[in-house]
């Protein structure tokens, strides 16, 4: 993985430039298309920055814009934002880790008189959700990212696991469950999540990952879901997301988050989005049923 440097692309283009005039407003739909990157976004200049404003998550608009410096997207996230053009120049879009520029924009051209406002209201998104809609306030899924070391051999000797509420049971009786082959990896024959449509609940999902850059983003297919509290402390406001990320540290991070079960019944997935970690087993079987 290490010994294959990446090329990164805007748009299937290597470093490609975009015009954007003073005073104008853009509106830039960002996809994390990455398989195991994590991208700390910042368009910065030799001499400023061109802040981003926020108005939607993973495709779900938020109450009021937020402006941001810099614009974290793990694997897979999307995030549509505001640019507006400022003292002419060129700046560059950059990911921390990423050597040399994403996208290069020139600011130029005729200003636009008077620079173009940025909304103070925005359309309504998804309604929130709060404890109170939960059905069932004592029944919280747990769910832990953890890898253990030299479990098998080959090129790919780790296990890369999902713990907690409903994980694969273990191949055997061996009391050491760090060597069992089978414990918390993804096997298509068992349903880890039976999902009833129309029910609210809460999950607490963290990684106990020590390495601050890897990162365990979370996906749950099919139906957003609204965080509520990152690493214990409640977000004012909440935030839907159909991916977030879970970087390592000590501790690593976690998220608490509240879903309601609204669309289709049948089976699909729930898996670290950092795909050679999902390839690896980093993957759950969820069943959506009628109540």
């Amino acid at each position: 993985m290490t010994g294959v440097p990446s090329v990164f692309t805007v748009n299937g283009a290597v470093n490609p430039t975009l015009q954007l005039r003073p005073g104008a407003v853009q509106r830039w739909r960002l996809v994390a298309a990455t398989a195991f990157t994590s991208l700390r976004l910042e368009v910065a200049g030799s001499r400023a920055r061109l802040p981003m404003h926020q108005i939607a998550q993973d495709g779900i608009t938020f109450p009021r814009t937020v402006t941001l410096d810099r614009l974290e997207l793990a694997m897979g996230n999307r995030a549509d934002v505001l640019i507006r053009g400022g003292t002419p120049g060129r700046y560059e879009l950059r990911a921390d880790g990423v050597s040399g520029a994403l996208m290069t924009i020139e600011v130029a051209g005729e200003p636009v008189v008077p620079p173009m406002a940025l909304p103070t209201a925005l359309p309504p998104g998804r309604p929130f959700l709060n404890e109170q809609d939960l059905t069932d306030p004592g029944a919280d899924r747990k769910v832990l990212f953890h890898a253990d070391q030299g479990v098998f051999p080959g090129t790919f000797p780790n296990a890369f696991r999902i713990l907690g509420t409903g994980a694969t049971p273990p191949a055997g009786p061996d009391a050491d469950l760090t060597r069992d082959p089978a414990y918390g990896l993804f096997d298509p024959g068992y349903v880890n999540h039976t999902l009833r449509l129309g029910t609210v609940e809460r999950w607490t999902v963290r990684t106990d990952e020590t390495l601050p850059p890897h990162n365990h983003p979370f996906h749950l297919h099919t139906n957003p879901f609204l965080v509520t509290h990152r690493n214990g402390r409640r977000l004012d406001p909440p935030v839907w997301h159909d991916t977030v990320g879970l970087a390592g540290g000590t501790p690593g991070d976690s998220v608490t988050f509240l879903a309601r079960y609204e669309d289709f019944i049948g089976r699909t997935i729930a898996h670290c989005h950092q795909f050679h970690h999902e390839d690896l087993g980093m993957m759950q079987t969820i069943d959506y049923v009628k109540r």
